[in-house]
């Protein structure tokens, strides 16, 4: 049985990656974007593509299906790369992540935890 985990990526969240992908961190963008951010206290590895999340890190077969919302997301802020200024426009927002029984067993985290975690 799959729990769900709200996690909100709020303003100050996005103000403070909104240099990401655009100089030296090309190679770590997706485990220091905003949507990694949002999640980094449960999956300390974290990293974020534009379709899936993985939480061990890019380099396991564990993953998550990003929702609409995230992907939406994702899309935007990576496109207004050339314009950081921009990116502080995008709304907050909040999405459901959907984590399944066979991720818990292999990230180790039982079950109580992830139910009585808060938003970040």
């Amino acid at each position: 049985m799959a729990i769900n985990y709200s996690i909100h990526v709020s303003n100050k969240l996005i103000a403070s990656c909104r240099y990401v992908g655009i100089s030296d961190d090309v190679q770590i963008t997706g485990e220091i974007c905003p949507v990694a951010k949002a999640i980094s206290h449960l999956f300390p590895n974290v990293y974020v593509s534009s379709e899936f999340l993985y939480p061990l890190g890019h380099e396991t077969d564990v993953k998550i299906e990003m929702p609409k919302i995230a992907r939406h997301f994702i899309t935007l802020f990576d496109s207004l790369g050339e314009d950081t200024e921009s990116r502080l426009l995008i709304p907050s927002f909040e999405f459901e992540l959907k984590i399944t029984d066979d991720v818990l067993e292999a990230i180790h985290i039982e079950k109580e935890r992830v139910s009585r975690d808060v938003f970040v």
